[in-house]
């Protein structure tokens, strides 16, 4: 009955990690929130430093680009602090902000428009 017991917990913690969206650094907190009637996943991740932040930032975007074929990509030019993907059903956004990388992801097809209208309420 024990071994059933610890299979189960196992298989339930490698079920955890394939959830994450980022899957590097330390995950410090991932929940579902909403603003202005749409519906995000948020996830944020604490690296080691400000480097690390940024190279993985880089692998982060790489990886959400191969997600799918994205409909629309936007950079921030300034500094590189964020990207926002389109994809045919939801829209994802990358930010990093000093040694923490935060995903935002809706959970329905929305516009970057509206995803940044909504974003100062995330």
């Amino acid at each position: 009955m024990l071994y059933i017991i610890l299979v189960f917990v196992f298989f339930m913690f490698l079920s955890q990690k394939k959830r994450r969206w980022i899957k590097y650094g330390k995950l410090q907190r991932s929940k579902f929130i909403s603003s202005n009637e749409h519906q995000y996943y948020l996830e944020e991740a604490l690296f080691k430093d400000f480097h690390d932040a940024i190279h993985h930032l880089y692998i982060i975007n790489h990886e959400i680009n191969s997600y799918a074929k994205a409909l629309e990509v936007k950079y921030d030019y300034f500094d590189w602090s964020y990207t926002i993907f389109r994809f045919e059903h939801t829209t994802i956004k990358i930010i990093r902000i000093i040694d923490r990388v935060i995903l935002i992801k809706s959970l329905m097809p929305i516009s970057i428009e509206d995803f940044e209208f909504d974003n100062p309420k995330l």
